[in-house]
């Protein structure tokens, strides 16, 4: 490891201690301790992001800057337009992905960028995503208030069999262990939130309208779903005048205010209730 902050004498204690832990309550500390000797990291967290229920933080510690409450808010339906969590869902293959690798090109821009990302006072972010099996999936979260150079990034990807490894020893009985995070409202609240727009969009138009939420461009949006970029703008008209909106920042305002119905709403539409009492 070859880096001026730490000898390797040093890291390789921090590996017998991350190891030492593995089965016990201490395993995530030492793990991010271990993992804060290649680079000072600002935030971590540890997520376990089931398929089909609500995400879980096992293991947090922000630093004293960030706004109280923030994996709360992040939580509390945030998360489904976050480009990690896409990933873990989507299936990406367990290893370690900096914010370039799985960010849509206009990320800065989305609203979901906008208003909560840049709120946290980070500058960058890397996960390590270890694919448990049976629709669970972990993400070791390591936020930064500057942006990793390209050696740094390198290092921490260069150890990720070892982490993998290790999350794969301490959560080895993760399938029972992630029954126990989901209840049944749990899964059905995210049915809710995984059908915003149904009840007026048509099923194209629902995934079009999530991908915007998360910061896909006119022409990602094309790439992805291989169409044209005037297919694109076409769908967009429409989700716009049924949801009775003119912009992104509508859409993404609309979006949130309705995840507050979702527990009422439960196996529908949220959408469909808020409209009803709101319009």
């Amino acid at each position: 490891m070859e880096n001026d902050r730490f000898s390797s004498a040093q890291w390789f204690e921090q590996m017998a201690r991350v190891t030492a832990n593995i089965g016990n309550a201490g395993f995530a500390a030492a793990l991010f301790e271990a993992l804060g000797c290649i680079w000072p990291i600002q935030a971590t967290t540890l997520y376990l992001y089931p398929r089909d229920g609500m995400p879980s933080a096992l293991f947090e510690l922000d630093g004293p800057w960030l706004p109280q409450g923030n994996v709360r808010q992040y939580l509390s339906g945030f998360y489904l337009l976050d480009p990690f969590y896409g990933a873990c869902v989507e299936g990406a293959a367990s290893g370690c992905y900096d914010l370039a690798d799985v960010a849509p090109d206009h990320f800065e821009h989305s609203e979901y960028y906008q208003s909560f990302y840049r709120h946290s006072h980070l500058e960058d972010e890397l996960n390590y995503i270890h694919q448990a099996g049976n629709g669970l999936s972990l993400a070791v979260s390591l936020a930064f208030t500057q942006k990793l150079d390209a050696t740094t990034t390198q290092q921490f990807k260069r150890i990720t069999p070892w982490v993998l490894a290790v999350l794969g020893k301490h959560f080895v009985g993760l399938d029972a262990q992630g029954a126990r995070f989901e209840s049944l409202l749990e899964q059905r609240i995210h049915s809710a939130l995984n059908n915003f727009g149904s009840s007026l969009l048509t099923e194209r138009e629902c995934r079009i309208a999530q991908l915007i939420l998360r910061g896909h461009s006119t022409r990602s949006l094309a790439e992805r779903l291989g169409v044209s970029e005037d297919t694109i703008k076409s769908h967009r008209k429409h989700i716009y005048s049924k949801l009775d909106i003119g912009t992104q920042s509508e859409l993404f305002s609309l979006f949130i205010d309705s995840l507050a119905e979702a527990q009422g709403v439960l196996s529908k539409d949220p959408l469909e209730s808020y409209m009803s009492k709101n319009r």
